[in-house]
């Protein structure tokens, strides 16, 4: 088997989170960065896309999970949308980094991120 790991930086997705009713009012700006490992059998073409992993739908069906969720926090969201592509795209070693930029701005911080 050969193993790859793949990084997606700072996914924009605007999501409703928060611990309070006035933070979950209007959808806040998170950037998501992902990490994950996936293998293929020696020996398939690494030409094919069916023998590989579609970052494009990977990164389409996060970015619509976070969007959609109803997380209050970012601990939930992390564990469950790391879940959720484990089990849909058949993907190891799932990390999901969020960085709550607001957050980050009130604080006077470059960022508050919080990861698994």
């Amino acid at each position: 088997k050969i193993m790859f790991d793949v990084e997606i930086k700072n996914l924009k997705i605007f999501a409703n989170i928060g611990i309070t009713p006035e933070e979950r009012k209007k959808k806040q700006l998170l950037k998501v960065t992902l990490n994950f490992s996936y293998s293929v059998a020696k020996g398939k073409d690494l030409e094919v896309m069916n023998n590989l992993k579609d970052y494009s739908k990977i990164a389409k069906s996060l970015k619509q999970f976070i969007a959609e969720s109803s997380c209050d926090t970012l601990e939930k969201l992390i564990t469950s949308s790391s879940h959720m592509l484990a089990k849909k795209f058949k993907i190891k070693k799932v990390k999901v980094k969020i960085n709550k930029t607001a957050v980050a701005k009130r604080y006077g911080s470059e960022t508050v991120s919080v990861s698994n």
